[in-house]
């Protein structure tokens, strides 16, 4: 009889261990807290997001129409005595010419010169560019280089891109190796003002 009592004062004691092991166990535990995500913060690193690539759009756009001065064409310069030094017996064959205006603003304006060259020896040289008033002066010789050549012409193409950035609006001509020209129009002043809008 003793036995079986102790068993049960035993099993008593056993469940109020366990129970306050467990009371114990949930009152460590830390509540899960679910945060509902606020829209307010989604469109702001949207915002964010379309505003660096706005950014990034607008410097490659002004680089590569020559806003920052580093536009890749030829240097408008006064390169007139080094023209007239240039032998015309060297000038490049020119058998056709265009003009190829670019998109957006300021307007670009590409001259192409098609034609052939004698040999598979001769090569063309730079170009040389220059303006007086609303008139371009481009040069395009060539020169010779190696022994052995092909008789055979040589057909080519050469881009030269005209330096119309800051031009008024007007009709201009180019004229190529001194004989060949073409003509081209700014239908308006080619010039970027920053400053238009900023008086009040």
């Amino acid at each position: 009889m003793d036995i079986e009592v102790q068993d049960e004062h035993e099993k008593d004691t056993e469940i109020k261990i366990n129970k306050r092991y467990d009371d114990t166990a949930e009152s460590n535990e830390e509540p899960v807290i679910f945060r509902e995500k606020n829209p307010e913060e989604s469109m702001a690193l949207w915002y964010w997001i379309v505003g660096i690539l706005a950014v990034v759009a607008i410097l490659w756009y002004g680089f590569s129409a020559g806003w920052f001065g580093m536009r890749d064409t030829l240097p408008l310069v006064d390169n007139s005595q080094q023209v007239n030094e240039i032998d015309a017996s060297n000038f490049a064959e020119v058998d056709s010419l265009r003009i190829e205006p670019g998109d957006g603003f300021p307007i670009e304006q590409t001259l192409v010169v098609s034609g052939n060259l004698q040999d598979g020896c001769v090569y063309l040289n730079d170009p040389l560019q220059t303006r007086d008033g609303n008139i371009f002066y481009v040069t395009l010789d060539t020169r010779t280089e190696g022994d052995v050549c092909t008789e055979a012409l040589v057909p080519y193409e050469r881009y030269i891109p005209l330096q119309v950035n800051n031009l008024p609006a007007d009709v201009y001509i180019v004229v190529v190796n001194r004989e060949r020209e073409i003509t081209f129009e700014l239908e308006g002043d080619n010039v970027l003002d920053f400053g238009a809008g900023s008086d009040k």
